[in-house]
């Protein structure tokens, strides 16, 4: 665990077994915990700064867009990536509207001015380090993950899904209009979705995109709850993982020039899962959710349009990388193991000679030099 005036930070190995990655290879966040102080101040600028009402002294916060208004219950959560990506899960856990106009206004989270005003403090007193004098950060991207009890019942909801597939395309994609959609485009998101939804078809409904994630399920007769949520939260943690990886390859060569070493590793972790394939033999489900998000973000593609020299380097220290015993690859202090291991590589005498090439080299450079004296003094 590190320490800071703010927040701590742990270790997270427990956040990608959920959705079927249990590689050590894996690039893995962390968790942090901000102190009390942090959660305080976010209210008292909220309080003291908006029309909004702010309640609580932890992760979880009771949070008003007004100050007459009711409180609403959100949590937060925050994810570190490595180097430098975080990422505030923002949970609600009371209803607000049950209608399709309701789901329309509430999946923008920018509409939730009090909940989006504690991410931007959150934000901001990350970046900084401290509780004063910070700046709140508004720049930020957010994506939905939507639950929505449809008013049907178990026996009709087949029915019902069929009547309301440009409504559930709309609220997926973000299309209020989603009545001028045409058929092609609706069940052409439908088609995309299909293999996701072999394991509940009869009970729910589940669609992802880049634009986020919706599951349905009927209001009456549905005994599969609990599962269905726990389903959800996958497919949204699989989004997580391709928006963070997206940035990761946008950003690679500006990490690359800060630190060369850290970044060479980070690709390493991130390879498996940005060629679009990758096997999560837990799930298959999962796989088929990954194959879905990684298309849209076009994670294969953005891998090969790194450099090649990037990929070649990172490619050239995996037999250093292997060396590490699994657990650093997500542990805190990995870049001092990271470091260590590839010393050898960073310094070229020494990865010629472990490659055998230095002799070679030598051998042939004083063969070239013999035959020019010979000719010389002949």
């Amino acid at each position: 665990m590190l320490r800071s005036d703010i927040c701590f930070v742990e270790e997270n190995p427990g956040f990608l077994k959920p959705i079927g990655i249990t590689s050590e290879r894996a690039y893995r966040p962390w968790v942090i915990q901000p102190n009390l102080e942090v959660w305080q101040e976010i209210c008292r600028k909220i309080n003291r700064e908006s029309a909004g009402r702010a309640q609580g002294r932890s992760s979880l916060l009771k949070l008003a867009d007004d100050k007459t208004g009711p409180l609403f219950r959100y949590s937060f959560t925050i994810r570190f990536y490595r180097p430098g990506i975080i990422c505030i899960e923002v949970q609600l856990l009371d209803e607000i509207g049950d209608q399709p106009s309701d789901f329309f206004r509430n999946r923008n989270f920018h509409n939730h001015l009090s909940a989006s005003m504690a991410a931007q403090i959150l934000l901001g007193i990350l970046a900084s380090g401290q509780t004063k004098n910070y700046h709140t950060l508004s720049s930020f991207s957010a994506r939905p993950a939507m639950l929505y009890a449809a008013p049907t019942s178990r026996d009709r909801f087949e029915e019902w899904k069929q009547e309301n597939k440009a409504l559930l395309v709309g609220l997926l994609l973000n299309i209020p209009h989603y009545e001028s959609s045409s058929d092609e485009f609706v069940n052409n998101i439908f088609g995309i979705n299909k293999e996701i939804n072999v394991k509940y078809a009869k009970g729910a409904l589940s669609i992802v995109s880049k634009q986020g994630v919706l599951t349905v399920y009927p209001n009456e007769g549905s005994d599969l709850l609990r599962d269905i949520e726990r389903e959800h939260a996958r497919r949204f943690r699989f989004l997580e993982y391709a928006l963070v990886l997206q940035n990761f390859l946008e950003h690679f060569q500006k990490i690359r020039v800060a630190d060369k070493i850290k970044a060479e590793f980070l690709l390493f972790l991130s390879t498996p899962f940005l060629r679009g394939d990758a096997n999560l033999p837990r799930t298959v489900t999962g796989s088929n959710t990954w194959k879905i998000l990684s298309d849209e973000f076009s994670l294969s593609r953005s891998l090969s349009a790194l450099e090649s020299v990037y990929i070649e380097e990172s490619k050239s220290q995996e037999k250093y990388y292997t060396k590490l015993k699994p657990e650093v690859y997500g542990s805190l202090g990995y870049m001092d193991e990271v470091s260590r291991v590839t010393k050898r590589h960073r310094n070229w005498v020494l990865r010629d000679l472990s490659d055998k090439k230095l002799l070679t080299l030598l051998l042939t450079i004083i063969g070239v030099l013999l035959a020019g004296i010979k000719l010389i003094t002949g």
